[in-house]
């Protein structure tokens, strides 16, 4: 092993060690209404599938999974209630944005306008505070369904690769019903946070 790699390792032990001991990360989920934000923040919340009714606020719970403890905020999609987004992600530590994979071409455009809306409006306010910008986790949701588009699919339809590229992100297959590959997406998360942190740090 190398002595880069070596140092990489145990930087991300610290980072580990670090979270550990301090608050857990703030999460928000968002993403359009029906595409089963409150679905997935309780079956990781419960372990197992919750009715949901659809969210006119938020909802807030503590969870523990994909290595570690998470503080996850659920605000509701419906298109009256997307521009109180802003207020919730102000000060996030990492972004969920949530996709009905079987959408079809006019739903995933609205998608994709609500998510580079919002990282805008968070890579201003990111660079005003000289704050690292919120990894974002595109979490490709109803994998269950006919139709369901793949994770490449939905990173080419949202438009994720013309992200600026300080802004770190990665898409993930799930099914917030079944809970299938939930725990691996949080597990991707957290490798995208402690990475942010890392990078941040570095160029201070």
């Amino acid at each position: 092993m190398g002595v880069h790699r070596v140092v990489e390792v145990a930087q991300s032990l610290v980072f580990g060690l670090v979270a550990l001991v301090s608050s857990p990360p703030h999460v928000v989920l968002v993403g359009l209404d029906s595409s089963g934000k409150t679905t997935a923040l309780l079956r990781l919340k419960y372990g197992q599938y919750v009715n949901a009714v659809p969210t006119v606020g938020f909802n807030c719970e503590k969870v523990r999974c994909g290595g570690g403890q998470w503080l996850v905020w659920d605000v509701g999609g419906a298109e009256r209630v997307r521009p109180l987004w802003r207020s919730y992600t102000r000060a996030t530590d990492a972004l969920i944005f949530v996709v009905d994979s079987s959408s079809g071409p006019d739903r995933l455009e609205e998608a994709r306008l609500e998510l580079h809306r919002l990282t805008r409006q968070q890579n201003h306010e990111c660079l005003a505070l000289n704050r690292a910008r919120p990894p974002l986790l595109v979490l490709a949701n109803k994998q269950d369904l006919p139709g369901a588009k793949d994770t490449q699919q939905l990173a080419k339809a949202l438009g994720l690769p013309d992200l600026p590229q300080p802004q770190a992100w990665a898409v993930a297959a799930a099914c917030a019903v079944t809970g299938e590959g939930l725990d691996e997406a949080m597990a991707a998360l957290h490798h995208l946070l402690l990475k942010t942190k890392k990078t941040h740090k570095t160029r201070k």
